[in-house]
């Protein structure tokens, strides 16, 4: 943020709150992705071995989506790339019911998409707290937002506890739909943030540092390797958890715990 667009702590603060709110209630529906995301991939997939295409399909949109929604954000402001995420995780929540209702492995595919579309905005969220910040209170903004996630990490699984046999004829569409809800609430907090947009830039202006000098240093590279290689065994051991514990006669619940705690 400029000096110009620069708004004293007062407004940091109302911000924090609500990216706190929006972390804790959007964010939840990551762990639900993540746990029945192979279980529904498997209900549905003819070939069981793309029984986890869904989960690599949602990483890999979220992976395409994030340097545009990034670009959109600095041009059309934070709130509205955040409403745009969480209208995308509505639609992927309504896809995959759908898929699951009608049958179709492909539709799951296309929730898992917009899921992802999803995920990349919902990693702006720590950004987003600094933006309206001091100096002094930037690394409290964004450990506060950040705490929100701990939150998530609680309600995602439980939701996954009291809604996957919800409707009795179409197995985790119930928690499907209500990662509908889940962003519907957390838009409504969204219409909250205020945050100014940041004044364009002039043609040719330099926005920063460019991605060659920013790799061309060791720490940035070691830091990516080390971010994707966590990821990865974190994403591989979650994503097996649900299947694996199904498979040896545990229940969904059982295994929501297990990725909870």
């Amino acid at each position: 943020m400029t000096a110009e667009v620069f708004v004293t702590d007062r407004l940091a603060k109302r911000n924090v709150a609500v990216l706190f709110y929006a972390q804790a209630i959007l964010g939840s529906q990551q762990s639900i992705n993540i746990i029945l995301g192979g279980m529904a991939g498997l209900a549905l997939a003819e070939n069981k071995a793309l029984a986890t295409l869904p989960i690599s399909v949602m990483l890999l949109a979220s992976m395409i989506s994030t340097g545009p929604i990034s670009l959109f954000m600095g041009r059309y402001g934070r709130k509205t790339g955040f409403l745009i995420g969480a209208t995308s995780g509505l639609l992927g929540g309504l896809f995959s019911a759908g898929a699951l209702y009608v049958g179709r492995f492909d539709l799951l595919l296309v929730g898992a998409a917009f899921t992802g579309i999803f995920r990349s905005t919902h990693g702006y969220f720590r950004f987003a707290a600094a933006d309206t910040a001091s100096e002094e209170f930037k690394p409290k903004a964004i450990s506060l937002v950040l705490a929100g996630g701990l939150v998530s990490a609680l309600i995602g699984p439980e939701l996954v506890r009291q809604t996957t046999f919800l409707i009795d004829s179409t197995p985790y569409a119930g928690a499907y739909l209500a990662v509908v809800v889940i962003n519907v609430l957390g838009a409504l907090g969204i219409l909250f943030l205020d945050i100014p947009t940041p004044p364009r830039k002039e043609k040719g202006e330099k926005s920063g540092r460019g991605m060659k000098e920013i790799f061309s240093q060791k720490k940035t590279i070691v830091a990516v390797i080390c971010a994707m290689v966590s990821y990865s065994l974190m994403t591989l051991v979650m994503t097996s958890t649900t299947l694996a514990m199904t498979n040896y006669g545990f229940t969904t619940a059982l295994a929501a715990d297990v990725v909870r705690w």
